[in-house]
């Protein structure tokens, strides 16, 4: 029988806290996801406070947090107290964040497929700790008293911050961020970016007012390179008697300062929709970048040749040339390309695809380039099918980033392009930042027949080293599953050295049966190809070895959370 605190279920009971909730399945299951890291989240915002609260110890009681059922009509998500030096300092979480029911099935998938969103699933779990978080916070502004007022608008961004910082599936994926924009954008009588650093507003439900204070504490920590413990450290009646005594420069210099670098992004523009509370740091042209990353290749379409053609090819350096067969696998190709921009607010792209520009968004769209359409046979030869190639191509834009899909319309030959991306400012004409990927649109490959690998193994003197290497990293990947997060150093470097030793393993294997490297890469895990099927004995390892030792209440004033 669970037991029971002032009327409410007690669900968890640790060292700073008393978990409790309402009768409610609902209540429980947030008081659960609340229970499991209060003391962790509890230990992360001690060392941002540069504190030590402790039940017992630097403070006389615990914290009692109350869990009720959700109340969907509720202004705020929770509220607290602030800190209470007599009593239990109290918690109240109000709100609840319910999954939308998912979508029907679709008959036919989308293509390009569609890219991730929230994990509704986790932000269940994870709505709650945040909240948890952002009240708790407000409880350590009473206890440090630093200066954050957990009532008005610094403090109110302070605290919406820590949780999100803490929880960030709790805060976005549950639709509760970010809280920037609204002050970027102006409205209900606001104007666009009003000076709330300089002025305070005493009340913690102006999100106009809270908005701008989580953007500006992040500017500190982000763009101008103060720890944010530092910033907590110096909190002040405003924000900016908090940026004079974090960079030692006049209060009147804050907002001028912060609000001329959001012009030189932005401009004056009032349709913001940022992703994220944090947009730093932001850069000038001659330092911004593009981070970009290729997909894994997306099967939408395969056959497989059941007749053999015939290769005359070297299996390995033990044994001479000779025919062999090999099996022909076509396939429709859809290559992902991902641009990230580093450094802008909020980027416009461009892409060209063998420097010819695809400005299309949002819809695939044909295009040819000068770009041969090629087979690069088993014996080395090549066959060219076509001196140029035709695909389709889409983009689909989301704030700071870009995808480019390039898709095959047969599968008759492959194709090697170079995609270049360009990014710039939304608000510019010019400054263009730029980075480039070779990508390969592989539709027809070969397979060998079963002599060829039989071949292989004996005519290759390095087939053991890649079979026992993969066994060592397949063997240290499999223990380091099994241990607590996070992993060790010595075994992340044991890591490093394995993957070192099969890239090594792999050249001199490729090298030695006349294949590229890819070839090679593709092979690794195949039926009857290069795998690591018997487990060989570690090696010694000196680091292991060691010497003997030789020596042995709610009706009182509260502070609300939206």
């Amino acid at each position: 029988m669970p037991g029971f605190f002032s009327g409410y279920e007690i669900v968890a009971e640790t060292k700073n806290f008393l978990v409790t909730c309402e009768d409610d399945p609902g209540a429980r299951q947030r008081a659960q996801s609340i229970g499991a890291t209060c003391e962790a989240d509890l230990f992360r915002l001690n060392q941002l406070f540069s504190t030590n609260f402790a039940a017992g110890m630097s403070s006389p009681h615990s914290i009692w947090v109350v869990v009720l059922k959700d109340d969907p009509s509720a202004t705020a998500n929770g509220w607290n107290y602030g800190y209470e030096a007599e009593e239990s300092s109290q918690i109240w979480i109000r709100r609840a964040f319910t999954a939308p029911p998912p979508p029907p099935p679709s008959l036919f998938p989308p293509d390009p497929p569609p890219l991730s969103g929230p994990d509704l699933n986790a932000a269940v779990i994870e709505f709650p700790r945040f909240v948890f978080v952002a009240e708790l916070a407000e409880i350590l502004m009473g206890f440090t008293g630093y200066g954050w007022d957990a009532g008005a608008s610094p403090g109110e961004g302070l605290s919406n911050l820590l949780g999100a910082l803490l929880h960030p599936r709790g805060y976005y994926d549950a639709g509760q961020g970010p809280r920037i924009n609204q002050w970027l954008n102006g409205g209900s009588g606001n104007s666009p970016r009003f000076d709330f650093v300089t002025t305070t507003k005493n009340t913690d439900q102006d999100i106009y007012s809270y908005g701008c204070a989580i953007l500006f504490i992040n500017y500190l920590v982000y763009q101008r390179g103060i720890p944010l413990e530092k910033v907590i450290r110096a909190g002040g009646s405003t924000l900016a008697e908090t940026y004079s005594r974090v960079t030692g420069e006049p209060a009147s210099a804050a907002y001028p300062a912060f609000n001329a670098l959001l012009a030189a992004h932005i401009r004056n523009s009032t349709t913001n929709s940022m992703r994220r509370d944090n947009i730093f740091p932001l850069l000038d042209a001659a330092h911004r970048s593009i981070q970009t990353t290729q997909g894994d290749p997306i099967d939408k379409g395969h056959f497989d040749e059941p007749n053999s053609t015939s290769f005359v090819v070297k299996p390995g350096l033990m044994c001479p040339p000779s025919a062999f067969d090999f099996f022909k696998h076509e396939q429709m190709v859809e290559q992902p390309i991902f641009a990230v921009a580093r450094g802008m607010a909020n980027a416009r792209f461009n892409w060209s695809i063998d420097d010819v520009p695809a400005p299309v968004h949002g819809s695939w769209t044909q295009l040819t380039v000068n770009s041969p359409l090629t087979i690069k046979n088993p014996d080395g030869t090549v066959t060219t099918v076509a001196n140029t190639t035709t695909l389709l191509y889409g983009i689909l834009d989301v704030w700071n980033a870009s995808v480019l899909y390039l898709k095959t319309l047969n599968r008759n030959g492959n194709t090697d392009l170079s995609v270049k991306v360009f990014a710039r400012e939304a608000v510019e004409l010019d400054g263009d930042v730029s980075a480039e990927e070779s990508v390969s649109l592989t539709t027809v490959t070969w397979s060998a027949g079963e002599k060829l690998k039989d071949a292989r193994k004996r005519c290759n003197p390095f087939y053991a080293e890649v079979n026992d290497s993969l066994w060592h990293l397949t063997e240290k990947l499999s223990d380091l599953k099994n241990r607590p997060d996070p992993p060790y150093e010595r075994a992340v470097r044991e890591i490093v050295h394995e993957v070192e030793r099969l890239q090594k393993a792999v050249v001199r294997y490729s090298h030695a049966g006349g294949q590229t490297r890819s070839e090679t890469w593709r092979q690794l895990g195949n039926r009857g190809e290069l795998r690591s099927i018997d487990p060989v004995s570690s090696p010694l390892s000196l680091s292991r070895m060691r010497l003997p030792s030789v020596t042995h209440g709610q009706d009182r004033e509260r502070s609300e959370t939206e």
